[in-house]
């Protein structure tokens, strides 16, 4: 009995690692919804930066996304800044190699895009 209970007990705990208590569902990078969002987070992290630098993604760490009038996500992400000047037009913005001009953030923010409006809104920003 106690086995079928363990296993029971094993399931549930593993279930929860996919589906927060929040009703977050773990999302790929590559999901066209989540490449979408962390495009509108960059933009509004780089309007608000005082850097005169553009800063980019280097790396995804983890997406979560709920529906809730529309989808709200939660994207953890690494970010650098880039050789490219926010005035700058240049398609191609090299993330800094020289430890002087390089700058590495550990980023978490949180969009929603709302269902009616079709309208983006960066709802929290933290980034150390």
């Amino acid at each position: 009995m106690w086995k079928l209970a363990f296993l029971l007990l094993a399931a549930l705990f593993a279930v929860g690692f996919s589906v927060d208590t929040e009703g977050f569902v773990e999302m790929k990078a590559n999901d066209q919804g989540v490449q979408t969002a962390l495009k509108f987070a960059m933009d509004e992290y780089n309007k608000a930066s005082r850097d005169i630098y553009f800063y980019t993604v280097v790396k995804v760490i983890r997406v979560q996304r709920k529906f809730q009038d529309g989808y709200k996500y939660i994207l953890t992400v690494m970010i650098e800044r880039t050789e490219c000047i926010k005035d700058s037009m240049d398609p191609v913005c090299p993330v800094f190699t020289d430890p002087i001009w390089k700058m590495t953030y550990r980023c978490t923010f949180v969009v929603y895009n709302s269902a009616l409006s079709q309208r983006w809104m960066l709802l929290e920003k933290k980034c150390n």
